[in-house]
């Protein structure tokens, strides 16, 4: 605006004349509507309604946790004070991120980011968090099935199984017992927590039942439809009359739409659609062949689900046993895996208790 005024010399220099278009910008905004002051007014209060929300949590989310329920976490944070509608300056995330893993056993690392009206739970949990104990409580390595042993490399503890040794479940594989010898003579023992890689040669047992009639859903045209309002954690309808489920099977799908400025800036507002979706159930028929393929399929998903992907199938050999109304199909499943479970000793029959040291002098 200020450089507008250094034209007045240029143009009487030049013999020119020029005149102003349009004019851009707040100032002449406001300057071309200073008599509206409704207007004003209500800009004003929409900009601090704005700012007023942007200083509240409106969407939680928790990435990363597969052992843990999503409602035991926000229920945690909610004893923390964070809850949507929390006031974010209130809010301690570091303290939060520390009493998270102290809370649950489950959780290795935490870490809680707070974007806009957002918060980010990001989490990464122990895959055997159970089986985890101090370094220095004495613990013997067992069998948790039976097999052969494929290779054994001990790190601390002694052994008591070799190559292609057969065990049993619950065996004593690696020993937390140490001996102290000096030449021949034993001078004392002592207990450790013993540590091994062991992989051993196992057969695994899948068995899988496929009844020969089953049921399909056929969805009809027919459907029914509610909306919701969610403002500030209460819930509001917006049917003028309440839908009447009357089907006699039928389906229910929420979608949820929150409202939001950006990406991070979310508000309060979450509009929310029931539909119920009517459909009739159809009977059918496997065939012997279809049957099988299926009990496959349902195989193979349970070798994901269970065996570990660290894992080597070295063999797998399915049977089917057919009866009148169903078939039954075993999966036989020869595989390299690790093996061994750490168990402190005084939970061991006829282990050393209290794992003191002791002396046999």
């Amino acid at each position: 605006i200020k450089d507008f005024k250094k034209l007045k010399d240029f143009s009487k220099k030049t013999g020119c004349k020029y005149k102003i278009k349009f004019k851009y910008g707040i100032p002449f905004f406001i300057s071309r509507n200073k008599k509206r002051k409704p207007f004003l007014i209500g800009i004003l209060m929409f900009i601090f309604i704005l700012y007023f929300l942007s200083s509240f949590i409106w969407n939680i989310e928790i990435i990363g946790n597969n052992l843990i329920d999503n409602n035991q976490i926000l229920n945690f944070c909610n004893k923390k004070n964070l809850h949507l509608g929390a006031f974010k300056k209130k809010l301690d995330l570091k303290s939060l991120q520390t009493d998270l893993k102290n809370e649950f056993d489950e959780i290795s690392w935490a870490s809680i980011s707070l974007n806009g009206t957002k918060v980010t739970i990001k989490i990464s949990e122990n895959i055997k968090f159970s089986n985890i104990l101090k370094e220095d409580t004495p613990c013997d390595i067992i069998a948790n099935q039976d097999g052969i042993i494929a290779e054994i490399v001990t790190k601390k503890g002694t052994p008591l199984v070799k190559k292609k040794d057969a065990f049993k479940k619950g065996d004593i594989l690696v020993s937390s017992e140490i001996i102290l010898k000096e030449g021949e003579e034993i001078k004392g023992t002592y207990l450790t927590s013993a540590d091994a890689d062991i992989k051993a040669k196992v057969i695994k047992e899948i068995k899988v039942e496929v009844p020969f009639n089953y049921q399909i859903k056929d969805y009809t045209k027919k459907s029914k439809k509610e909306y919701f309002l969610i403002a500030f954690n209460k819930v509001f309808s917006l049917n003028l009359i309440k839908p009447n489920i009357d089907y006699t099977y039928y389906d229910k799908f929420t979608s949820r739409k929150q409202l939001k400025l950006s990406e991070n800036f979310l508000l309060p507002f979450i509009f929310v659609k029931n539909e119920y979706k009517e459909y009739k159930k159809v009977d059918k028929k496997y065939t012997l062949e279809e049957a099988k393929k299926y009990a496959d399929k349902l195989i193979t998903e349970k070798i994901i689900s269970e065996i570990d992907f660290s894992s080597d199938i070295l063999d797998k050999n399915i049977t089917y046993e057919q009866f009148n109304d169903k078939i039954i199909a075993t999966a036989k499943i020869t595989l390299i895996q690790n093996i061994g479970e750490k168990v402190p000793v005084n939970t061991i029959e006829g282990s050393i208790l209290n794992g003191t040291n002791k002396n046999t002098n």
